[in-house]
């Protein structure tokens, strides 16, 4: 039996020892394939949610000087130690502050926000599961990674509704980009 780098079995597919070895690596390849567009699409719309949530944060700290705001964008709200979770508090706090209106309407789709992270993280660093159930697997079945929910597979349509949680909080993004430089009076 041939092994994948990961230590998943390359075995037989559905139980047929006949069945050779070109066809399993197809069977792994069109797997792997899949697994790279969905994760990949997946992950650029977080990026783009970074991304937005830093010029936000840009925006309401840095209101005149565009120095200033050129340096806290590249050097503090876009620097490896500003984590994804650290700039969502920060927005979290702001928008519950200036603008608790808005939040107390759309806090649900900004809490999704946590979600999203927690399968950004596992999809962007779990192994794809190529073992001899996922190879025998029809590809519509699903795509299994190793570290999410046991490697219990996610279908086209899963897959999907995170991205429209995406795209919700991504549309938040743009209302309280627009709220800005104003803040609501109590």
């Amino acid at each position: 039996m041939m092994r994948d780098t990961a230590g998943y079995g390359v075995g037989t597919i559905r139980g047929n020892a006949d069945v050779d070895d070109d066809t399993q690596i197809a069977a792994a390849q069109r797997i792997h394939e899949k697994a790279r567009h969905l994760r990949g699409r997946f992950l650029n719309s977080v990026a783009v949610i970074e991304r937005d949530i830093a010029l936000i944060l840009t925006d309401y700290f840095c209101t005149s000087d565009p120095a200033k705001r050129e340096l806290f964008f590249r050097y503090v709200v876009t620097s490896r130690g500003f984590a994804l979770s650290a700039k969502k508090e920060a927005l979290v706090a702001i928008v519950k502050r200036d603008y608790a209106r808005y939040w107390d309407k759309q806090k649900k789709i900004l809490r999704t926000l946590d979600e999203i992270m927690t399968f950004r993280n596992k999809l962007a660093h779990s192994v794809v599961d190529v073992s001899h159930q996922a190879l025998a697997r029809p590809i519509d079945e699903g795509i299994g990674f190793v570290d999410w929910n046991g490697g219990t597979p996610i279908t086209d349509k899963e897959f999907q509704d995170w991205v429209v949680k995406t795209n919700m909080v991504s549309g938040c993004l743009k209302e309280i980009k627009n709220l800005l430089p104003f803040k609501e009076h109590r």
